[in-house]
């Protein structure tokens, strides 16, 4: 071999050494390249309502700080409202396309409100049946299937709450529903008789009650009723709760023409006042006060020939203040009395049998019906007072009875008998 030749084999050598150092220094910037870049976060995935902050733009530190730079300003971005970023990272002069994704997956949340209702009322809006819903979004509120409620009972009713992004939460919303199947109730109505040109007040002394609805409707239909001409006509009273549940009660008025000498009833009631104010005393029982009004009219009234027959006040008031008539005289006089007295009472006609008419009292102390009559009788100087069907029917004079009536027509007398408590003679109440 030539020394020339010796050259250039060494010359080659340094050749491919050189060669070799350069492939292995690009070798090593291709690959400090390719882990540089992998540092940076392409694709970010951000919930909503979380924090986006800088370091979660690269999973490493760079070696070299310098060589990477951004056009994303983290604290522009309102991790709030679902959205997606682009933006670059650079490294070096090399452009990395990057991407923020912030979704929302999690469902609203929402408290329910148990719902109380009839089964009339009008459906609440799906909204007002839930309470603090949220969510970081605007939310719908609907029902999913609303259930048909007309027969009541309970109900899980499903509430759908969702919001913008399609993340849903289904609630059960208790309906406890009441079916209203009572009518209301009518109460105080009764039949009338009035003389013409007495005044007429439909709606007194009458009440309405319904076990849920406080105001029924209601109404008097009297357009039947010619007040200026004798007769008897309807009178229509109509209540209907909110459910449409109805109840319907006719009475009938009956009009007169007012007979000669009649006396207003509150005249009547006014001397009857006077009456037993003078013969009553305060704490007495009601037994107490029957008594006396029972025996003022026997031993106060005069029996004579003549009653004022053409009516009840009529008749009371010529008891009360003349002080003589007839057994009609008597029992309505007795009434007048009772009625101030506030004792229920009402007047039993006997049925004649070939006799002439016979009127008593038939009065309620603590819960039981008496009889009372305090007409006068031949050879016979006491009353019947607090006698019970059984004892009235027993009752003599001279062999004979006088109470004959159709005891079905009327309420059932007391049984058992109080008359070993009646002191006739000094008539008083025995403790």
């Amino acid at each position: 071999m030539t020394k020339k030749s010796g050259r250039k084999g060494i010359v080659l050598v340094l050749v491919v050494m050189i060669l070799l150092l350069l492939a292995a220094d690009a070798y090593l910037v291709i690959k400090f390249r390719e882990r540089e870049i992998a540092k940076v976060n392409r694709m970010i995935t951000v919930e909503c309502g979380m924090p986006l902050t800088g370091d979660m733009l690269m999973n490493g530190d760079p070696a070299i700080e310098d060589l990477f730079s951004t056009n994303l300003d983290v604290n522009m971005i309102d991790t709030n409202v679902p959205q997606i970023v682009s933006y670059s990272y650079y490294f070096w002069r090399e452009k990395i396309p990057c991407t923020i994704y912030v979704v929302d997956t999690i469902p609203p949340s929402a408290e329910v409100i148990p719902q109380h209702m009839f089964s009339t009322d009008t459906v609440p809006e799906a909204k007002d049946v839930v309470q603090n819903v949220y969510d970081l979004n605007p939310c719908t509120v609907e029902y999913v299937d609303f259930p048909k409620i007309g027969m009541g009972g309970h109900y899980d009713v499903d509430v759908s709450v969702k919001d913008s992004s399609g993340n849903e939460t289904v609630v059960k919303v208790p309906f406890d529903v009441t079916r209203d199947t009572l009518p209301p109730e009518i109460s105080g109505t009764e039949d009338k008789e009035l003389f013409i040109g007495d005044p007429v007040s439909y709606r007194d002394g009458v009440t309405v009650r319904d076990n849920f609805d406080p105001d029924p409707v209601f109404t008097i239909d009297a357009s039947a009723v010619n007040l200026k001409e004798a007769g008897t006509y309807p009178v229509i009273y109509t209540a209907t709760d909110f459910t449409g549940n109805t109840t319907q009660v006719t009475i009938n008025i009956t009009l007169k023409v007012k007979p000669e000498g009649y006396v207003d009833p509150e005249v009547v009631y006014a001397a009857a006042r006077e009456v037993l104010a003078q013969i009553t005393k305060p704490g007495m029982t009601d037994l107490e006060v029957a008594l006396q009004i029972t025996y003022w009219c026997r031993y106060h009234i005069n029996y004579g020939n003549r009653s004022a027959s053409g009516s009840w006040t009529a008749a009371a008031y010529q008891g009360l203040t003349a002080r003589n008539g007839r057994c009609y005289t008597y029992a309505m006089s007795a009434r007048a009395l009772f009625d101030v007295a506030g004792i229920e009472n009402m007047i039993i006609k006997r049925e004649k049998y070939g006799r002439s008419p016979h009127y008593w009292n038939y009065i309620k102390i603590d819960g039981q019906w008496y009889h009372c009559d305090s007409t006068p009788r031949h050879t016979y100087g006491s009353y019947v007072f607090g006698y019970t069907t059984k004892e009235l029917q027993a009752f003599r004079v001279n062999n004979y009875n006088g109470y004959y009536y159709t005891v079905e027509n009327y309420p059932k007398s007391a049984k058992e008998s109080i008359q070993d408590r009646i002191d006739y003679p000094n008539h008083r109440i025995r403790n």
